[in-house]
């Protein structure tokens, strides 16, 4: 009686986290469902894995630590919200599987929540989409992380360059779905300038440093 309560409590309490970060994330990055496809031979770039630390704009820590997986995928695990001078309630944490893959010769992380965490669930968390990042390193201890531009992504659709959905929120928040199969996504990230396809603003790109500890 005791457990199946407990397992009640637990897997109410799981989807609404889950929807809470899904909306999160949602308002913020542009989803796809159709991602860039890994490579043939998958591995995970072990140039980034382990643990980065960064600061945010307004001040608050923020880290990452990247795990690799035998499939080739990786598990990442991003804590931000660390520190804030005006302490809120507390810091937020997000576990995001993906993988790295690349068109030309830009680099790509191809992220969505992760799939394992949903069996403490009894409900639909919401279908699986995916998060696209560029990234690069321009320094050893340097990592960089541009998603794409929200802005951009609208233009796109409303160009027919690409297929996809705008949902308002709110006043200032929309939900940009993109449906378009993953080859004409290459094709548009190989015609596009990467630098517009990408959000430039310091407030939108995640910059890590390389944890010494």
């Amino acid at each position: 009686m005791t457990r199946n309560v407990c397992d009640k409590f637990r897997s109410s309490l799981y989807s609404f986290l889950s929807l809470l970060l899904l909306i999160s994330l949602a308002s913020c990055y542009p989803e796809f469902k159709n991602p860039i496809p890994p490579p043939s031979e998958l591995k995970a770039d072990h140039q980034i894995l382990g643990t980065w630390v960064g600061t945010r704009y307004s001040g608050s820590k923020e880290q990452l630590s990247i795990f690799k997986r035998s499939s080739g995928w990786i598990d990442l695990v991003f804590i931000f919200n660390i520190d804030e001078k005006e302490s809120k309630d507390g810091i937020d944490v997000l576990v995001l599987e993906g993988y790295s893959t690349f068109v030309n010769k830009q680099k790509f992380l191809c992220l969505r929540f992760r799939e394992k965490d949903h069996i403490y669930s009894d409900e639909e968390v919401g279908e699986s989409v995916f998060y696209i990042f560029n990234y690069e390193r321009p320094s050893n201890d340097k990592l960089v992380m541009k998603p794409f531009s929200e802005q951009k992504v609208k233009e796109l659709i409303k160009e027919g360059k690409l297929k996809g959905d705008v949902v308002k929120r709110g006043q200032h928040s929309d939900k940009v779905t993109v449906t378009s199969s993953s080859d004409d996504l290459i094709e548009v990230i190989s015609r596009e300038d990467v630098g517009a396809l990408f959000e430039q603003d310091k407030d939108s790109v995640l910059v890590f440093s390389r944890s010494k500890t």
